[in-house]
């Protein structure tokens, strides 16, 4: 027998006990926070190959400073500088002869031969873009000034709610209104040449980005289960890690067949979309799959990105589309696996729910094991889709609109690879479509009824007759029809527009003060002449440059700024900027317009996760370990000459 105190304890005990077992069994049921990383963890990946990228520098070129290991050019790289300087003398010794002709001026020169074709080429395919050097109209004051508010709106951009809410395109356009007023003022004081903002203005990337912009939304709101879901869907997994790695594939082969900003700009907001509808905590891994492979893919072709093609019509050799892809594929293959590799291994917890660390990652991927929240995951997204296959309101085949969409989708990717005018081909697939939904709108889709009032028969109830003053009967008017203006049209995106619109104003205003081209000829030192500076260590140290300025005044102006220095680069060359350019678009935010546009894209949505500081941690490593790696596989396995064919130095 137990006396009471003694049963009154053994109560109390399993009192407690029970207590504490059911705490324990509630704190399991709960969903685990993810620990918040520190600072230092964060940021240790991108100090690290920071770290090393200066080491392997310093190291191959006998100190970044002192560079004692530059190679010393070959006689067919100093054949190939006599040459371009005879050429050059040859064309300034003409421009004497003739002062009315200026290589810069749109009108073509009468003279013939080989010595003007490449001139004459370069400004066919510019226009008045051709890179103007007035440098030396400046004084030392308005350089600083420009200087100093080019970057300070940099800083703006990089964090654009720091300050005020005002937005990255608000912030873009002040800046660039900042910089007409204050170059207006230097005019004045003599401190400054005349800035012509409009020439700045680059309209095609405008122009494309409209048409795309409008291709798109009626390629999403033409039809619901149309083609536009349907891409979603095949994007769809209930698997993380698939699903990351499917938007990483269609986004490299998307890249390389059409454009960059083409594809982040369809697919933004279906990765946005697929992130709702699995309930994702962070889209962060699954936007930066998007924005990274795409400027990845997009070094693949001459095609796939605005630098690529500047700089084909900018190389004095000609460049086909099939030497650029074989110079430029297993470079590409090889930056595709890094940066996947690495968004796998960075952004493990959120693709590897559940796992216990990288072993089980490698058995999730390459045996098919899955986690007990992995398998949460499939059962309520095989329950969702069985549900909405019983929603008999959605249809699953091809209707004849969605066919009607196939057919000028795959016209529009035919006449964009065929080498039309991008600008054109975008825009009129968008009225394609825009008449095609306005005509499915009038004549197809149900119209809204009014609520009828049935009386006790279940008879419609007439509606009642209005009277004026006088007695007569008002006829109402007629229902008026809703244009495309008023709806479809109002949905483009213009605050991006006017993005790049300033950007282009504060971008081209930086590149006339001559900082860029003086900052490179600065930081490469030994290694700026044109026969040495892709050679050896010095290769590594210029794309490192390249990526550096393609992220201060963006990696369009700095191909121009090169064009303008070294006019008889060889293709080699150009093929090594292509790829530093283009690579370099992953380092920061505001490298490539296609980041711009993801980051736009998701925020116009609700998702705010693609930020700048956010971007770099994972940005910076996975840019440099790419350069590094591609560069060198370019420098040994490129099939372009590193010579001049048309200058007979091969």
């Amino acid at each position: 027998e137990t006396s009471l105190p003694q049963y009154r304890d053994k109560k109390k005990s399993n009192k407690m006990k029970y207590s504490l077992d059911e705490e324990a069994a509630t704190a399991a049921a709960a969903p685990m926070r993810p620990k918040k990383e520190s600072s230092f963890r964060t940021w240790a990946p991108a100090m690290i190959a920071v770290g090393a990228a200066i080491s392997l520098n310093s190291f191959l070129l006998g100190g970044i400073v002192t560079k004692s290991k530059v190679p010393v050019p070959s006689e067919a790289q100093i054949r190939h500088t006599d040459a371009s300087n005879a050429m050059i003398e040859k064309i300034r010794i003409l421009e004497v002869e003739d002062p009315t002709w200026k290589p810069t001026a749109r009108r073509m020169s009468d003279k013939s031969g080989d010595l003007m074709e490449y001139t004459r080429r370069r400004h066919r395919m510019l226009g008045e873009y051709t890179h103007e050097d007035v440098s030396d109209q400046f004084s030392f004051f308005g350089k600083i000034s420009i200087s100093v508010i080019y970057f300070a709106y940099w800083i703006f951009l990089m964090f654009p709610n720091w300050f005020l809410p005002i937005g990255r395109p608000g912030i873009a356009l002040g800046g660039g209104m900042t910089m007409v007023v204050f170059r207006y003022i230097l005019q004045m004081t003599n401190h400054g040449p005349f800035f012509d903002a409009e020439k700045v203005i680059i309209m095609e990337p405008l122009m494309l980005l409209f048409g795309l912009m409008l291709t798109t939304i009626y390629l999403e709101k033409m039809e619901r289960g149309g083609l536009f879901d349907k891409l979603r869907d095949s994007l769809d997994d209930p698997v993380n890690w698939k699903r990351s790695a499917k938007i990483m594939l269609m986004s490299t082969l998307g890249s390389a067949a059409v454009m960059n900003d083409s594809v982040v700009l369809i697919f933004s907001g279906v990765v946005v979309d697929l992130c709702v509808r699995h309930k994702v905590a962070n889209s962060l891994p699954y936007l930066l799959s998007l924005a990274t492979t795409a400027n990845i893919g997009s070094a693949l072709t001459m095609t796939g990105n605005p630098q690529n093609i500047l700089i084909v019509s900018l190389a004095y050799d000609n460049i086909s589309w099939m030497e650029f892809a074989s110079n430029m594929v297993f470079p590409v293959l090889v930056a595709t696996t890094i940066n996947s590799a690495m968004m796998l291994v960075y952004y493990r917890r959120e693709l590897f729910p559940g796992s216990s660390g990288m072993r089980e990652n490698m058995g999730i991927i390459f045996l098919g094991n899955r986690t007990p929240e992995m398998l949460g995951q499939e059962h309520a997204y095989y329950a969702r889709q069985a549900a909405m296959s019983d929603n008999q309101s959605i249809s699953t085949g091809w209707s004849k609109w969605s066919i009607i969409q196939c057919i000028v989708v795959t016209v529009f990717l035919f006449f964009f690879c065929a080498g039309f005018d991008v600008c054109v081909v975008s825009i009129t697939a968008g009225c394609c479509l825009m008449l095609t939904a306005s005509y499915k709108r009038q004549h197809y889709d149900p119209r809204a009824e009014e609520d009828a009032m049935l009386d006790d028969d279940d008879n419609v109830i007439p509606p009642k007759k209005i009277y004026d003053m006088d007695g007569n009967e008002i006829v109402p008017e007629e229902e008026e029809l809703i244009t495309e203006s008023e709806t479809t049209l109002t949905e483009v995106d213009y605050g991006l527009l006017m993005l790049f619109i300033g950007q282009f104003i504060l971008i081209g205003s930086f590149d006339d003060t001559g900082v860029p081209q003086g900052f490179f000829a600065l930081t490469m030192g030994k290694c700026a002449e044109r026969e040495v500076m892709t050679n050896g260590g010095c290769v590594y140290w210029f794309v490192v440059i390249i990526t550096v300025l393609s992220n201060i005044a963006s990696n369009v102006p700095v191909c121009q700024m090169l064009a303008a220095t070294f006019p008889y680069a060889t293709p080699y060359q150009w093929m090594q900027v292509s790829f530093s350019a283009t690579i370099a678009g992953n380092l920061t935010m505001l490298g490539s317009a296609a980041n711009m546009i993801v980051a736009f894209q998701a925020a116009k949505v609700g998702d705010r996760t693609f930020t700048s500081e956010r971007h770099a941690p994972f940005g910076i490593p996975s840019t440099l370990g790419c350069l590094f790696i591609g560069t060198f596989l370019l420098k040994v396995f490129h099939t372009s000459p590193d010579c001049s064919v048309k200058l007979d130095t091969c």
